[in-house]
């Protein structure tokens, strides 16, 4: 056994560990490395593992110069060792450890773990202990890629990941989540004094959690696909798909975790659907209704021609002050009355023919309101025009679309008998594809159980006499007739929005097709 030791130089070297033959089997068995090392820094004792770690033949450590055996690679170490010994004054004992490489020509690298210990009760000599951690290194590097790639693959989700501990402060605000909430991971980190509860309102948190224990709802630990609502920084609700749960240690509740979708895109398609199911049921109603009044219309037309010219007739064979004379004259005015009806009809059932060409939409707006302006209910309206120069031209006939502007505009003053604001905007859309105006009046709006009725033929909230229910519905079908929409946009106490949406022509518009400068605004 003896043989195997280095040269001993009489500090603590193979005698003073012979005679004691147990601490010395201890050391020549232990897995770590160990080394004596005098304060001239040569070594006077390393046990085998010692002589593996560093890569040099045992036979040659001991009476090597520490500096020499840990190389150039690691001479900032050695300079540590060198600097202590320079200023140890006063100091009685000390110890503090490094990490360093030993990297050797054709072989692997390995990492050791280097514990500098100084003993106050023998001040000649220092002791390294050599722990290898070339492993634990080499899994430290795959636990940080993979919690790299996690942390990457987290972000990366255009839903918002959410974790909490059970104290409710949030551990995990991936940018899913500061996209659909508004905060800023900083903001919502454990120390800024965030709490998971401000992102539901009150109450819902505590559900949430509940229903995370409950078995009802996938399983103990689990919530999946639940709707709810949750806060943005700005306090708007948003709604979202909840899927999420409790992470356990042991049975031991130590975080939840949540992932949220936001649902307003789907609820906006989900939307748009239902109002493209309603409008071609209205189209369809519409068509139908077209035929049944273009039949009626010209059935009505030539007895109401008849009861017209012969009520004529008898009153003037009957002269003037005859005392059938008001009677009569009632009865032309309510045959003109139905005329005015039939008319209404054949414009509802397309049984006229025009002229379509291209035009522009602000010349229809600003020559239907000349004439309108001075008319008396429109008096004691503010008429606020917001109106785009380059407003893409459509493709139509401006006599009728004059007919379209000027019913919605009556109705927006009738809505608003004492006075108010009406609005007229209009600008492109869906990349100039599409030419778009809004009508906005400041009137009482219109109730929601009568809005999927006001294009029907004949509906009128009106008193009996004061219209035929006839104008949103010649509307509706002139703008059909010209390949557009026509929609109640908005629509509460605080007024009416309805929007008329064409498809434009591509080409650019000619000079003729300039609305007067006076009806713009900025």
């Amino acid at each position: 056994m003896a043989s195997r030791l280095p040269g001993n130089t009489g500090i603590m070297g193979g005698e003073d560990l012979k005679s004691d033959l147990y601490l010395y089997q201890i050391l020549e068995e232990t897995p770590n490395g160990v080394m004596v090392v005098n304060t001239s820094h040569r070594i006077t004792y390393a046990n085998p593992a010692a002589s593996l770690f560093l890569d040099v033949p045992f036979a040659q450590l001991g009476g090597s110069h520490l500096g020499t055996v840990l190389g150039e690679d690691n001479k900032d170490l050695f300079a540590l060792f060198v600097d202590f010994f320079a200023h140890k004054t006063g100091k009685q004992s000390s110890r503090f450890r490094k990490e360093i490489t030993i990297a050797k020509e054709g072989k692997e690298k390995r990492m050791l773990d280097v514990v500098f210990v100084y003993p106050p009760s023998r001040p000649d000599y220092y002791i390294l202990y050599l722990i290898e951690i070339t492993h634990l290194k080499i899994l430290e590097r795959e636990l940080r890629r993979r919690n790299v790639f996690f942390h990457n693959l987290i972000d990366s989700s255009v839903d918002g990941i959410i974790a909490a501990d059970m104290t409710g402060n949030i551990i995990l605000f991936n940018q899913g989540a500061q996209s659909l909430l508004g905060y800023s991971e900083e903001e919502t980190l454990a120390g800024a004094g965030f709490h998971v509860t401000q992102l539901y309102n009150e109450g819902v948190a505590y559900e949430v959690i509940k229903r995370m224990r409950s078995n009802e709802f996938g399983g103990k630990g689990k919530l999946r696909h639940q709707e709810l609502v949750v806060k943005h920084k700005s306090g708007q609700d948003i709604p979202v798909s909840f899927s999420g749960g409790i992470i356990y240690d042991n049975d031991q509740e130590i975080a939840t975790y949540g992932i949220f979708t936001d649902l307003r895109a789907m609820q906006k398609i989900e939307e748009d659907l239902e109002n493209t199911h309603q409008m071609l049921m209205q189209s369809e109603k519409m068509a139908g209704l077209g035929r049944l009044a273009a039949g009626v219309a010209h059935e009505i037309n030539n007895p109401m021609s008849g009861i017209m010219l012969y009520a004529n007739m008898v009153l003037e064979d009957l002269g003037e002050n005859h005392v059938l004379e008001d009677d009569l004259k009632t009865i032309i005015r309510e045959a003109e009355r139905c005329k005015v009806i039939v008319a209404d009809l054949l414009e509802f059932s397309h049984q006229t023919s025009y002229e379509m060409d291209q035009l522009n939409l602000n010349d229809v707006i600003t020559k239907t309101l000349g004439v309108l302006k001075n008319q008396p209910s429109f008096h004691n309206i503010e008429i606020v025009l917001n109106l785009d120069r380059e407003l893409r031209p459509v493709f139509g006939n401006a006599i009728r679309l004059n007919q379209v502007i000027m019913n919605i505009l009556v109705n927006a003053a009738q809505a608003m008998p004492t006075g108010g604001k009406l609005t007229i905007t209009s600008r492109n859309r869906a990349n100039s594809d599409i030419a778009e105006i809004l009508i906005s009046d400041s009137g009482h709006g219109i109730e929601p159980e009568l809005r999927e009725k006001i294009f029907d033929p004949f509906f009128t909230t009106k008193k009996p006499g004061e219209g035929t229910g006839l104008g949103l519905s010649v509307s509706y079908a002139i703008v059909k007739e010209h390949q557009g929409t026509i929609r109640v946009a908005e629509s509460s106490s605080e007024g009416t929005t309805f929007a008329l949406r064409f498809p434009a022509v591509q080409e650019t518009p000619t000079g003729e097709n300039h609305a007067e400068h006076d009806y713009f605004t900025g």
